[in-house]
This record gives C-alpha cells, structure tokens and sequence, in this order.
C-alpha cells in the first residue's frame, strides 16, 4: 500500500503552550512546551534541537503551520523561528491553517456532535470556534469577552448539542459554566495532546504559501487584528518610503517623526481602551477595535524603526 505522505512537521505558537510535531520515514517527534513571551526566543531553539534530534528532514516534507488567532507576540516569535529553521533545510513552502483545526487535530477525534476549541487571549477573554468531527470549522473566529451574558448569538443554532471543550492550556474557569448552558458538554481538556500525522493530513482548509514570494508574518499569521490581505502596507510602503536608511533622515526629521507616532500610538490606545471597555459589544465594535489594534502594532513598529534610526544618528 502506498503511502499518503513521507514526511511530515507541524508547529503552533497560537498559546504559551508551543506544539511541534514530526514524521520522518518510521519515527515520530512531539513536543508541547509552556513558554513565557519573553523567554520563548532564548529557550525555543534549545528545545527544538533536543526534540528533532537527528532526524533528517532534507525530504520535502508537508509542513503545516497553526496561524492564529491567540497571542500574536508568541506566534509571531515562535513562528518566525520555525520559518527560520525549516528555510534552513531547504523548504520553501508551507501551508497554514486555523489554529483551531491545528489544536483539535492535537486531540483524539471528537465523540460528541461537535467540539468546541477555545484559545484564551485577553484576561477573561477568548477565541472558540466550533468544529465538526473531521476538524473542520463550522463557526470560528469568534471572540467573546466579558460579560457573557449574550454568547449564545454566536452559537445560535448549536444549543443542546452534545460537545466537548479542548483548549491549548488551562483556562476558561469563567466561560465553560457559560457554555455548559449552552451545549450538553460532556468534557473539558486541557492535556492529553499527541501528535498523529493522519489527522494533520486530513486537515480541511489549508492554503500552500511560498514563504520567499511574500512576507508569511504578516500575511498570513491571524493576530487579534485579523490581518486581512492588505496586513503588509507598513512594511512594504510605509518602511519603504523611509528608504530603510538612516541618511535619508536628518536628526530633527526623525524626532518629528517619532513624536507624530507616538502621538498616534497614545490616540489609538485610548481608543483601543474606550471599545474594551464596553459593556454591549457589537459585531461593529470588535471589527473597529480589530482594525485600531492593527494600526497600534504598525504605530509601535514605526516607533522602534525610526528610534534604531535615531540611535545611529547619536
């Protein structure tokens, strides 16, 4: 018989909780790592030697990336180190998918008529989608925050139905007694992660990217902003009419330009603080608040160019 795939990597940074998981030839690597943000680029690489140790990946193998949502500082941090690395064996070509089929694929499949998934952002907020038996999204990127009192919109036409919860860490002590009202939930896990190839092989919706044709982070890696096609304009316009070049700028230019993006970032996060805050958060809300955290990200980036830029005027 012959067989579905050779080879096989898998990786998601979508939580603190970082998943890799590999098939070479008749051996199998896993690895479910709790990582804090700001040790994740320290430790990682360390941890991933140690888990592929010496298999030999030279094979084109698949290669299916969890893109979001959930913490964009750790999947921009973890997935930018495995681009990094799997570019360094030769690969060129990737497939990202919702972290929410990456994760449920984690678990054994589901029993129930369909399985939650939440991925925790926020204090006491999350994003859940719904999913099928075979992984496949049957509502996702929903983000609920408190108070909780109105989540059953989101899963209208889903009430009573036989579910269990999975999520990539302990979490949801607030949120799964809502959803508990909602559907027959028969089981909550946290742990119990494995990785089996032919469930990342059947995964529904994936989409091949040529990782040295366009910017993968930007593109492609779902952040609460929900970057849409358009997510590159401040690298490839904004930075490239900076010229990336630090003669282009006299001293006083650059200050302007630093107190104009500051000025920026502190409107946007007064903003970003007035639409969290909301009591009643409409479909309305969380497209606006979605779009400001986006400008906030590219603001904050502005701002660390153009300081570097001021640091080798000094």
């Amino acid at each position: 018989m012959a067989e579905i795939f050779k080879n096989i990597l898998v990786f998601d940074a979508s939580s603190s909780n970082i998943f890799f998981g590999g098939e070479c030839g008749s051996k199998t690597v896993f690895m479910a790592e709790n990582f804090e943000k700001s040790k994740l680029s320290r430790f990682l690489p360390e941890e991933f030697e140690k888990t592929v140790g010496n298999l030999d990946f030279t094979e084109l193998p698949r290669v299916i990336i969890g893109n979001g949502p959930g913490a964009f500082t750790g999947i921009k941090t973890g997935t930018a180190f495995f681009l990094a690395y799997i570019y360094s064996i030769g690969i060129k070509t990737v497939e990202t998918v919702s972290s929410f089929s990456f994760i449920s694929a984690l678990f054994e499949p589901c029993a129930n008529d369909v399985r939650i998934v939440l991925i925790p952002f926020n204090k006491g907020e999350y994003f859940a989608a719904v999913l099928d038996k075979n992984n496949k999204i049957l509502r996702g990127d929903i983000f609920i925050k408190p108070p909780y009192d109105t989540i059953g919109a989101f899963f209208e036409g889903f009430q009573s139905k036989k579910a269990d919860i999975v999520a990539p860490i302990e979490c949801g002590s607030e949120i799964i007694p809502e959803l508990e009202k909602i559907f027959a939930v028969s089981e909550v896990r946290f742990t119990g992660f494995s990785f089996d190839s032919g469930r990342f092989d059947a995964l529904f919706d994936t989409k091949k990217v040529d990782i040295t044709a366009e910017p993968y982070i930007v593109n492609h890696v779902i952040m609460p902003a929900n970057l849409n096609s358009n997510g590159n304009f401040y690298v490839e316009v904004e930075l490239q009419e900076a010229k990336m070049g630090q003669d282009n700028f006299s001293r006083e230019e650059i200050l302007e330009k630093l107190k104009q993006l500051k000025e920026e970032h502190s409107k946007l996060n007064e903003r970003s603080g007035e639409l969290s805050s909301k009591t009643v958060f409409t479909p309305q809300d969380e497209a606006e608040l979605n779009i400001v955290r986006k400008q906030k990200l590219r603001a904050k980036d502005m701002i660390a160019y153009f300081e570097n830029l001021l640091k080798n005027k000094d």
